[in-house]
């Protein structure tokens, strides 16, 4: 009797995971229900990472979405123009200018990442963000040095009209890292051109789009090849095939030695690619401004980052639901011996 009644209740358990599961990757038409889409989606999160305890891509690519943007001037036309993701071109937007007062905020702490108050996420979700929020840390600090000494080389031209040996070798290496081209162009302009892009990006975001793509670090890609990101590259040498990428499709996971290349290789893809213009653009205004208080004015430039139409909700509802804008003020700091 006990053993039907634990079977029944077993059996109801998966029937309602299904049922909601099936729910939460609905292609709804009405936006009005997106949200509520979303927040299930993100409550079954912590079910599926309670419950199971392997993850194939077929579980991780239905959970959630993945990264799928080519650049098609890199790989020649040899694609044959095929375009997976629309690249817009926008002006940027009056009236978020006028929403960003002018303060100071970019004001972090530097505290180990064990003191921090993390009960309210489950065991799985703690261990991601104590293992990935340093790494995101230290590359911030890591580009805002690169970008404080291209300000004050800026600064230097500015006054000088010129620069020394070791200076113009760190612009031309900045230069070659971002893909900015320096030919027949002014080091003043190369400078301007940097900033733009040597910038950090708050760690919430970064948590929560690796998160997305990596099934909070459960997926055979990051398990396996440290890839959290879902960065597609069609070097056979540096990827692996995804288990069920469909017929014709040529691209690769990109595989990774260890997790902080991992981080290093998503830096520097939304700083340097084209698609995320608009993303560095918002940046660039915030920055101005020294204000990043509505990170969501950044998240809304990341449509480009995956083919799911609602990708921008789902970062959204990640980040609000886990209360990861409470960690972008954290700073890098050695763990505690």
């Amino acid at each position: 009797m006990h053993k039907i009644l634990a079977l029944s209740t077993i059996t109801g358990f998966l029937f309602l995971l299904t049922s909601i599961t099936s729910i939460a990757f609905e292609d709804k038409k009405i936006d009005a229900k997106n949200n509520i889409v979303y927040e299930i989606k993100s409550i079954l999160d912590d079910y599926v990472l309670s419950y199971c305890s392997t993850y194939d891509a077929f579980t991780i690519n239905r959970l959630y979405s993945q990264k799928k943007i080519l650049n098609n001037l890199e790989k020649n036309n040899k694609l044959n123009n095929k375009l997976i993701v629309s690249i817009k071109n926008k002006p940027i937007n009056p009236s978020l200018i006028q929403s960003l007062n002018k303060e100071v905020n970019l004001i972090s702490s530097n505290f180990d990442v064990e003191d921090l108050e993390l009960n309210y996420l489950s065991d799985k979700k703690k261990e991601f963000v104590k293992t990935l929020l340093p790494l995101i840390s230290y590359e911030n600090n890591r580009i805002y040095m690169e970008r404080s000494r291209i300000e004050s080389i800026k600064d230097f031209l500015i006054n000088f009209k010129t620069l020394n040996k070791s200076e113009m070798l760190f612009l031309e290496k900045m230069a070659k890292r971002y893909k900015v081209k320096t030919k027949s162009k002014h080091k003043l302009d190369i400078a301007n051109e940097l900033l733009e892009m040597v910038d950090i990006i708050p760690n919430s975001i970064v948590l929560a789009q690796a998160a997305n793509e990596s099934g909070w670090g459960t997926s055979r890609f990051a398990r396996e090849y440290n890839a959290l990101f879902g960065e597609y590259t069609y070097d056979f040498s540096n990827g692996v095939v995804p288990l069920l990428r469909e017929n014709g499709e040529k691209h690769l996971v990109k595989a990774f030695d260890s997790v902080d290349k991992s981080v290093q290789s998503y830096f520097n893809n939304l700083n340097s690619h084209y698609a995320y213009k608009d993303f560095r653009s918002v940046r660039k205004v915030m920055r101005a401004n020294n204000n990043f208080n509505n990170i969501k004015l950044l998240v809304n430039e990341l449509d480009t980052y995956a083919a799911d139409k609602n990708y921008i909700n789902i970062i959204n509802s990640i980040i609000d639901i886990n209360q990861l804008n409470n960690l972008d003020q954290f700073n890098y700091s050695e763990t505690k011996s």
